[in-house]
């Protein structure tokens, strides 16, 4: 009995590492169809295939087999969809254009996937990140709080937080997918009070 139980419990996991798998795959091959339409800006319909795609988003086929041209139709059905692209005419033709959602989810892949690059050597500055959103946007604050510490921020005050390596690309892309430039500011100094504090918190050495 508890071989076969166990046998099943074997059987059920392989089916969700299955699935998983399928499901990344899926995701991937959405994700370089709009990394392909960002970099081109707009696509024949013609020209989504397989060695199209891996042209335009190099090292997508790097790892496990390359795409099909079935799995890149269901992939651009799920996109159109998902009003993450859109067909357009032109002279006859039908061409793919990322639209304004697909470039936000673009972002947001971009920000799930953001780290801080830690350099050799230590610039000495300090960058600040410092925002006052208003209270009826409190969900998009908060989204933005967990995100900065995610990123390895200090919140040295309620809104106020405190890196020491360079972050502007990041934080850009922050402020268009959080859509709250208004409302945040990007700040480098070179002098900061109770740096020693920072300074014992990033483990870093005073320059």
């Amino acid at each position: 009995m508890a071989t076969s139980h166990n046998a099943k419990i074997t059987m059920t996991r392989k089916k969700e590492n299955t699935a998983n798998k399928h499901h990344n795959r899926r995701r991937n091959i959405g994700r370089a169809i709009l990394i392909a339409l960002s970099v081109a800006g707009i696509l024949s319909v013609a020209l989504i295939a397989p060695n199209a795609l891996q042209i335009l988003t190099p090292g997508s086929g790097r790892r496990g087999r390359r795409m099909s041209m079935w799995e890149i139709e269901r992939a651009l059905d799920r996109l159109l969809n998902g009003g993450y692209v859109e067909k357009v005419q032109r002279r006859g033709n039908s061409f793919i254009q990322v639209t304004g959602e697909g470039k936000r989810k673009l972002i947001e892949i971009e920000l799930q996937n953001a780290r801080i690059k830690t350099p050799a050597k230590w610039d000495g500055r300090w960058r600040l990140v410092f925002f006052d959103i208003p209270h009826d946007e409190r969900l998009t604050r908060d989204a933005m709080r967990r995100k900065l510490k995610e990123l390895g921020f200090l919140q040295i005050q309620k809104s106020v937080y405190l890196h020491p390596y360079e972050c502007y690309a990041i934080i850009q892309a922050m402020q268009d997918f959080y859509q709250i430039k208004p409302h945040f500011h990007y700040a480098v100094i070179e002098k900061i009070e109770h740096s020693k504090t920072y300074l014992k918190h990033f483990n870093l050495k005073p320059r």
